[in-house]
């Protein structure tokens, strides 16, 4: 089973819109509505993908209750810790003439100490069945930037690879405890590093410094719709994705990380888990809002990703 992290879970709720205007008044043609966040949308893809999953975090409010409708819909396990305050609404404009998305992005409310201690055990309780544990996306606000940390080193206590998706100072901290894996996006690899942006270079120069460093068995860094870069000990490729049509990005990067969860767990070598990745987030971008695509669909670009060894 793949286990997934979501501590900040969303409703994704996306407009689709034609010609969309700043400062006018826009109507928007139709709405769909998303169980959100990053966990939870690796958890979406993984059931496509015919994977056991279980989400993990906290839902709580009318949000909530509409998150929990559309993981029961889509069949999803979750275990999450139920709270009052209300779980967060994100909200994406999809303006269907230039395909570009808006997004405004809710930070969500703190939870108490006991709702706390309560996930944490929910958590441990989940070592023993887990293959994998995936852990993304943003915190609740006052908790301490280190949690991903204590998570990854208690999933290290029982032998449990984590896949590790977030950036800046949590990104920064985590690697601190040697997850397995590490799938940042290009801003959110630079971010921790305290940098703008980086060349391709400067991607594989850091990220065999941190495998070195820390401990960690590979570092991908996504590049959008220039693919990704994915480096071990050993190893380093640069996977390119055939050219698609950019319907939706919202969910891409998790899509990605589904599928090198599911390479991972099939036994496929490093550069056939980044090629399925690629796919899976290849798939993604064809989509509205934050739409799953069906197994075919996240597997039909597998031979048109060209690989290059770095």
């Amino acid at each position: 089973m793949i286990t997934t992290v979501t501590i900040n879970p969303s409703v994704d709720k996306t407009y689709i819109v034609k010609d969309f205007e700043p400062f006018e008044l826009n109507r928007a043609t139709r709405i769909i509505y998303n169980a959100g966040s990053k966990g939870i949308n690796v958890s979406r893809v993984v059931t496509q993908l015919g994977r056991e999953t279980c989400v993990l975090g906290f839902v709580g409010g009318q949000n909530g209750e509409l998150l929990l409708s559309e993981l029961r819909a889509e069949g999803i396990n979750e275990d999450l810790v139920r709270v009052e305050e209300n779980s967060r609404l994100n909200i994406k404009i999809m303006d269907i003439s230039t395909r570009k998305v808006t997004e405004v992005n809710e930070v969500g409310s703190p939870v108490s100490d006991a709702q706390l201690n309560e996930f944490m055990e929910k958590y441990e309780g989940y070592m023993e069945k887990s293959k994998v544990i995936v852990i993304s996306g943003s915190i609740l606000p006052s908790m301490s930037k280190r949690i991903y940390f204590d998570l990854i080193a208690i999933a290290n206590k029982y032998n449990k690879p984590v896949f590790l998706d977030c950036g800046g100072i949590l990104l920064r901290e985590a690697i601190k405890a040697s997850p397995y894996c590490i799938k940042p996006n290009l801003k959110e690899f630079a971010d921790m590093l305290g940098k703008k942006t980086l060349t391709e270079e400067e991607v594989l120069i850091q990220a065999r410094g941190i495998i070195e460093k820390n401990g960690v068995k590979c570092v991908v860094v996504t590049l959008g719709g220039g693919g990704a870069i994915g480096v071990t000990k050993d190893e380093a490729y640069k996977i390119t994705p055939p050219n698609v049509e950019v319907v939706s990005t919202v969910g891409a990067g998790d899509a990605f990380l589904a599928g090198l969860c599911h390479g991972y767990m099939k036994g496929l070598d490093f550069s056939s888990q980044l090629i399925l990745a690629t796919s899976c987030a290849n798939a993604k971008v064809a989509e509205e809002g934050n739409n799953v695509p069906s197994f075919i669909e996240l597997l039909g670009y597998v031979n048109g990703c060209n690989v290059t060894a770095l």
